[in-house]
């Protein structure tokens, strides 16, 4: 009786657990030679919701790039409505908001660059740990009106008597470099400072190196790659060194480091027809930036679709393998606990015999 007892009390274990997982409670005894095929079907289902939980965290990045450039494309916009404006006029206050547009720009290009999600910098590329951007407004800024004193001063000229040809001279050569390349006189993509052919100052006037875009940005030029499924790889960041953010500084710096030094209204001209055209050239560019990202967003949903159809397919599989009839296994449990009260209430009679009931 005591071996019955213990027979029922582990199998009704078994059942009860089989009718309220609906699954088989020793898979390796009721499968046999199929649990093989059982661990192979978990391990896969397994793998797919690790690859959805990582696609999930590229997605979250992927949006706040995005976000973080629309604020951009918002930013430059306003400054290029800023600048026709001021475009073929001489106002001191018109002149004015268009610097204040230009500084409010390029804070705003400064934020968003070293913005971060999950303690990661969003532009940095694969370097998440590294702060992107550095502002060097103020350098850049002392340092192209500098030179633009000393460029003059070859010419023979003061600043406010530049012509717009002459201006749009300065602004190509001494300007621009400070944006486009990395570094001056350097070892990465090294440019000569001051270039070649540039008119020499009278003393006491002379050129001073300005910062180069290595000087602003600490970011790499490899963005991020991240796996979404078995066979696909995407890009999952984007970097400051591309060249919407690049044209971004140059168009603001352009703006609030020439727009007041005094310029006459041929050169006033160029500065603000340069910047215009900076500016929508950063805008162009963020765009793009917009555009490929909104590409890997596009993949990584195809593929969290893919991938929940495969793991429905196989959890399918893993029903009709390790399923058991729930309806049965209940119905096993209570014949189970009724055959123990029988067995209890006998073991209780027995107990209660005894030799003195009949002496």
């Amino acid at each position: 009786m005591r071996l019955t007892i213990r027979q029922s009390q582990k199998q009704l274990v078994s059942s009860s657990l089989e009718a309220t997982t609906g699954v088989y409670a020793d898979i390796g005894a009721s499968l046999g030679s199929g649990a093989a095929k059982s661990v192979n079907f978990t391990t896969e289902v397994s793998r797919i919701a690790a690859l959805k939980g990582s696609n999930s965290v590229v997605s979250a990045r992927l949006e706040a790039s995005q976000l973080g450039l629309d604020s951009m494309k918002t930013a430059g916009d306003a400054l290029v409505s800023k600048l026709t404006a001021l475009q073929g006029s001489q106002d001191t206050t018109s002149i004015t908001v268009a610097r204040q547009s230009a500084g409010d720009a390029l804070s705003q290009l400064m934020d968003t660059g070293n913005s971060m999600l999950n303690g990661e910098y969003l532009f940095s590329g694969i370097n998440t740990d590294v702060q992107p951007m550095t502002d060097q407004s103020s350098v850049a800024t002392t340092a192209i009106q500098t030179n633009l004193e000393a460029y003059a001063s070859g010419l023979g000229k003061t600043v406010s008597s530049l012509t717009g040809t002459e201006m749009e001279t300065f602004i190509t050569n001494f300007v621009e470099p400070m944006f486009s390349q990395d570094t001056f006189n350097g070892t990465s993509t090294p440019i000569a400072f001051p270039p070649p052919g540039a008119p020499t100052p009278v003393a006491p006037a002379a050129y001073v190196t300005p910062p180069a875009w290595s000087d602003w940005s600490s970011a790499s030029n490899q963005n991020m790659t991240s796996r979404i499924s078995n066979s696909e790889v995407v890009t999952s960041s984007t970097n400051s060194n591309s060249d919407g953010m690049r044209y971004f500084a140059l168009a603001s710096i352009t703006v609030s480091a020439l727009a007041g030094q005094g310029l006459g209204a041929d050169a006033l001209g160029t500065v603000t027809k340069k910047a215009i055209g900076y500016a929508a050239q950063a805008t162009t560019g963020i765009v793009t930036q917009a555009s490929q990202l909104g590409l890997s967003q596009e993949r990584v949903e195809k593929a969290n679709d893919a991938l929940d159809a495969q793991s429905s397919i196989i959890q399918n599989k893993l029903v009709d393998l390790q399923g058991v009839d729930t309806s049965e296994a209940s119905t096993l449990v209570n014949t189970l606990q009724t055959q123990l009260e029988t067995a209890y209430t006998i073991v209780s009679k027995i107990q209660q015999l005894s030799l003195v009931n009949y002496l």
